[in-house]
């Protein structure tokens, strides 16, 4: 997992996109129905669901596809933030 950067201005310079972000140009922006997911991921992880469940749940309620990096760098984004969920 490479860490994101971006220049001052906000801007791209390198990195792994997270979930619920895309590039425009040079800037990344977020991605509504990727956002709305990752609030679900977070409740099902309280709710102790393992990733296989939740993959499905985000499939069929948000229509977007999670990968399990895609869900590790967003669990390893949370806890850097928030600690244990």
């Amino acid at each position: 997992m490479n860490e994101l950067q971006v220049d001052e201005d906000g801007r791209y310079i390198s990195g792994d996109i997270p979930f619920g972000y895309t590039l425009w140009g040079d800037n990344l922006v977020e991605v509504p129905a990727e956002l709305d997911a990752c609030v679900t991921v977070i409740r099902l992880v309280k709710q102790g669901k393992d990733y296989a469940h939740i993959e499905t749940v985000v499939r069929d309620e948000h229509r977007v596809v999670m990968s399990k990096a895609q869900f590790d760098g967003l669990m390893l984004s949370v806890y850097r933030r928030y600690g244990p969920i």
